[in-house]
């Protein structure tokens, strides 16, 4: 799966093969209203080539294809599935890889451009990472990266579309990137692979609206707005890993009020103010009568 067509079998993987891969994947995780069919092929095309590479341990001959500590490394240009056929420059070959490297070396430069850790829900692999290992945990999903560079992070959900490169550096080996459901949280380990402190940027696009907090080893490095791309710098020290947090601000900054500066409290009374007589103020007490005064006869 993933290989180019040229008409027939006589020739596949070719250069073409990782070359396609590169643009079907990028639809898929850009564009494609659906994208399911174009994350499959687009990935599976992505690695296909690196089938013909030519490699192995002492033990198993230093490769498959041309068992010799000569041809360790090597490549060749492309596939021959037939008993026997005729290879693209005209020689006879058995099955198999060819024994000549044409043009792959162009099909690894699109691999190395397109190789990243893609987390999807797949109609009929279900929740996955591509190039990667991924576990649940609660509302979060844990994912190791494993595609071979661990600079590229996608994730492609229903209405999410989130994508995270880092320009140089990597994502540590072995150590999760821990995402959020709802993204409002992603957690990560930057490896150092520059060597002493200094700073590597960030490339972010697809957070959901809102302000985004980014923290380097516990301080604040910036900050980001959700609903567009990015780019922010994280400082790194010279030690190797470094932990990365991006969080949304879960509550609004309320604004502060001049009169509560001073701990003054203004309240509405309850009931109201009862007028003060000035008669009762002396004492004085006045009352009606309940008889009429006699008259002095």
């Amino acid at each position: 799966m993933g290989s180019d067509y040229r008409g027939s079998l006589t020739y596949l993987l070719s250069y073409m093969s990782q070359m396609g891969g590169w643009s079907i994947l990028d639809y898929g995780l850009h564009f494609a209203a659906d994208p399911v069919d174009y994350l499959r092929l687009g990935y599976a095309s992505s690695l296909s080539s690196w089938a013909l590479v030519n490699s192995g341990t002492k033990e198993s001959g230093y490769g498959a294809w041309f068992p010799s500590p000569n041809n360790d490394g090597a490549t060749g240009g492309g596939f021959m599935p037939e008993p026997l056929g005729r290879a693209w420059i005209g020689k006879q070959m058995a099955r198999g890889a060819w024994f000549y490297s044409a043009e792959e070396d162009v099909s690894y430069c699109a691999a190395i451009r397109t190789h990243a850790t893609v987390v999807t829900r797949d109609p009929a692999l279900g929740e996955i990472a591509f190039g990667g290992v991924l576990t649940r945990d609660g509302t979060s999903v844990k994912v190791i990266p494993r595609d071979g560079l661990r600079v590229r992070f996608h994730v492609v959900r229903v209405g999410q579309r989130f994508h995270m490169e880092l320009d140089h550096d990597g994502y540590a080996k072995e150590q999760p990137i821990v995402v959020s459901d709802d993204l409002s949280r992603i957690q990560f380990t930057v490896e150092n692979r520059t060597g002493g402190a200094h700073s590597t940027g960030l490339s972010i696009e697809g957070l959901p609206a809102g302000d985004y907090e980014v923290a380097v080893d516990g301080r604040r490095a910036g900050s980001v707005k959700g609903g567009q791309g990015t780019t922010v710098s994280l400082p790194l020290s010279a030690d190797p890993r470094s932990g990365v947090t991006i969080q949304r601000r879960s509550t609004p900054v309320e604004p502060d009020l001049a009169g509560l500066r001073s701990g003054v409290t203004i309240q509405r009374r309850s009931t109201p103010v009862e007028p003060d007589l000035a008669g009762l103020r002396s004492g004085v007490t006045i009352q009606r009568r309940s008889t009429p005064v006699e008259p002095d006869l």
